[in-house]
């Protein structure tokens, strides 16, 4: 089995990586866990992630939906991997998919797609329930915290991989990467409910994580405990 190269992961654990990092192209950030920049709205690129499985063959990915991840997700099916499923965070991802979700399927090797049964997708193809007891699921330790969405339902999506992995999708935005901060903010949310629920839902959220991963903003490597309640009393604060 090959060994990790801790100086490579050390240097991945950077903001200067990332923003280096070709686009389009699935990046390891710590072991089998890799980001994919995609779309650049308003200064700051999208942001999707794969899980590899321990056993090397399988993956699992999420919110890599848009066309500048396309070729990417094709290569991995070319080169053997089994797409176990594709987690849609929330409604908005979807509106930078490059095609219906038949297609985006179909080019990840037929794999499921897995969504909150609130979501309101425009088409036929049908999701499975990603709040759903699922074996594909559970073989990456996933567990989903239900949140309130701007635009619909939307998720946190756990994974107990490296010690605890969190990956808010739009619920938790990161500082831009030419800032010298990396802290955690909730996003601008038209609806005034919808903002005190997701500051509630964050003040009360108490599973431990080592990783938080959002889809937009520089991510968070090794938290401490003191680091994890600073996060989230930022996040909870009304």
């Amino acid at each position: 089995m090959k060994t990790v190269d801790k100086m490579e992961v050390l240097h991945s654990q950077t903001p200067e990586f990332i923003q280096q990092g070709e686009t389009g192209k699935f990046l390891k950030l710590i072991p089998d866990t890799f980001i994919i920049k995609g779309d650049e709205v308003d200064g700051t690129f999208n942001q999707a992630y794969a899980i590899r499985h321990l056993n090397r063959r399988d993956m699992l990915l999420i919110d890599t939906v848009e066309a500048l991840t396309k070729s990417a997700v094709k290569k991995l099916v070319e080169e053997g991997y089994n797409i176990k499923g594709i987690l849609i965070t929330c409604d908005g991802i979807l509106k930078t998919a490059y095609a219906d979700l038949a297609t985006i399927s179909k080019d990840a090797g037929d794999a499921p797609i897995y969504a909150h049964p609130r979501n309101n997708f425009k088409d036929s193809f049908k999701t499975k329930d990603l709040t759903a007891k699922d074996k594909n699921l559970d073989a990456f330790g996933i567990n989903i915290f239900d949140l309130p969405g701007s635009e619909g339902a939307s998720v946190v999506v756990y994974s107990d991989i490296n010690d605890g992995m969190l990956f808010p999708g739009e619920d938790a935005v990161g500082s831009a990467y030419d800032s010298e901060l990396n802290t955690f903010s909730r996003p601008e949310k038209k609806n005034e409910n919808n903002d005190y629920g997701l500051a509630e839902s964050w003040a009360a959220f108490n599973t431990p994580f080592t990783y938080l991963f959002p889809r937009k903003g520089k991510p968070g490597f090794n938290l401490e405990e003191g680091h994890q309640i600073d996060i989230l009393n930022s996040l909870g604060k009304s």
